[in-house]
């Protein structure tokens, strides 16, 4: 994949038409290139304590058992002021989050992995952090992962942030619907991730759109609908 391409991939939120239209021509769904996944899913939610250093993980399984070396990508942070975050990779840990790191290379069932220390004080919030994991020295092969962080008592999307979509039916099996739904917005960005981090589709919906989507040949699971910080599982039977 060139890099004009996977800069347009990695904006999909922010982009305009004429890179969306670059993004489908350049390929947005790497699906057979992936060889290695997240774990237990793409999306980790989770409530965070306050006054403590809580872990939040999230692996990736290697499933040939050949030699894997991974690298990441910050993409979008969205913290509450005086939450204190550090990252952790299989290899390194850093003080807050550089933009990209390595990790060490491994083999047979060991997992790599991204760990975030979230130490929120005393403040309550929620935060919403995206990660791109690559292969190393193969940009093709590559998952997203999001971390949906919240204290209790608050849930992990903002209460003042409404959705501008609306999905049915859920569970859904052979066709989806997605609807923008927003008042004042012209234009949204939602897009359908699966279990393993991997776009499996994306455009962008006018003011009162619909769009049907035929997933017939969807395998059965759970899929997440994201647009910028909201996200809603989908559950897909056959």
């Amino acid at each position: 994949m060139s890099e004009p391409c996977y800069l347009a991939a990695a904006n999909i939120g922010d982009m305009k038409h004429p890179v969306f239209l670059l993004l489908f021509l350049c390929g947005l769904f790497p699906l057979a290139a992936q060889t290695f996944h997240p774990t237990p899913e793409a999306l980790l939610e989770q409530e965070v304590a306050f006054e403590q250093a809580n872990e939040c993980f999230i692996y990736f399984d290697n499933p040939s058992g050949d030699t894997l070396q991974l690298r990441w990508r910050r993409f979008e942070v969205s913290v509450p002021e005086g939450w204190v975050i550090d990252i952790c990779d299989y290899g390194l840990c850093y003080a807050g989050i550089p933009p990209n790191g390595t990790m060490n290379p491994v083999y047979d069932t060991i997992r790599p992995y991204l760990k975030l220390v979230v130490q929120p004080g005393t403040t309550a919030g929620s935060a919403w952090l995206w990660f791109r994991v690559f292969e190393k020295d193969n940009d093709t092969n590559f998952a997203d992962v999001y971390f949906s962080l919240h204290t209790p008592g608050i849930t992990s999307i903002p209460e003042t942030k409404q959705p501008s979509y609306r999905v049915f039916p859920n569970p859904a099996f052979d066709v989806l619907f997605v609807e923008n739904t927003g008042k004042g917005r012209d234009t949204v960005w939602p897009s359908i991730i699966n279990h393993a981090g991997q776009t499996v589709w994306a455009r962008p919906l006018g003011q009162g759109e619909q769009q049907s989507i035929d997933i017939s040949s969807w395998p059965s699971g759970i899929y997440y609908l994201k647009q910028e910080r909201l996200v809603q599982k989908i559950l897909v039977y056959k």
